[in-house]
């Protein structure tokens, strides 16, 4: 069963978990769009400026950085929500059942508190150091704490999410019908199973002609 909205019943994408959870996916993933577009326009004028107009730009190179730490961020936050950071999975895929559950809310509090105090808290701090000292960017003279700023955000939306899956799992738990099947659809085994699911399926319907 992979990724897809259509394997839930109406009402259960009508539950607020699945509701959040889609309208942060959306928000999110049209801030990484714009800022990815920013970062190709920012680098093509930078090649323009330089190779056509002999006058390369004093900004885009900052900017450059500046829009690859947002999206790194951003993009970690988003990854987090879609489950597809890369995970040594060795003891998930032996797991079934409550266990699984319990595994996973485990490691959801475990990477949440990570997020919270590393992201979150240490994030915030830097941001609130750096507009108390009036720290600014070299060429574009913007506050540092703006660009810092991605850290403690980036940090809350991972956290959210996780919540938002630890609730899942304790659903779950408790007998209750999936809202987030992104749970249920991103481990080796599972991929296995569709493969298998959809092999039979295939094997089902294939009818030979018969020998006239």
């Amino acid at each position: 069963m992979r990724s897809d909205p259509s394997v839930l019943l109406p009402e259960m994408q009508r539950h607020p978990l699945y509701r959040i959870k889609a309208a942060l996916d959306t928000a999110l993933g049209w801030a990484l769009v714009v800022m990815m577009a920013l970062a190709v326009l920012n680098v093509l004028w930078q090649v323009f400026t330089r190779f056509v107009l002999s006058s390369p730009s004093s900004f885009t190179d900052e900017l450059a950085r500046y829009l690859l730490i947002w999206v790194g961020l951003f993009g970690a936050a988003y990854a987090t929500g879609k489950r597809a950071h890369l995970a040594i999975d060795l003891l998930r895929t032996t797991l079934t059942g409550r266990a699984l559950h319990w595994h996973g809310i485990v490691v959801g509090v475990i990477v949440a508190l990570f997020a919270l105090f590393v992201m979150v808290i240490g994030g915030a701090r830097l941001v609130s150091l750096s507009f108390l000292l009036g720290q600014t960017s070299a060429a574009l003279q913007v506050p540092l704490g703006v660009v810092y700023l991605a850290l403690p955000v980036s940090g809350v939306l991972i956290v959210v999410y996780l919540t938002l899956f630890i609730l899942e799992r304790l659903r779950l738990l408790r007998g209750l019908p999936p809202t987030l099947p992104v749970l249920l659809e991103t481990t080796a085994e599972a991929f296995a199973e569709s493969a298998d699911v959809n092999r039979d399926a295939d094997a089902a319907s294939f009818s030979p002609i018969p020998d006239a």
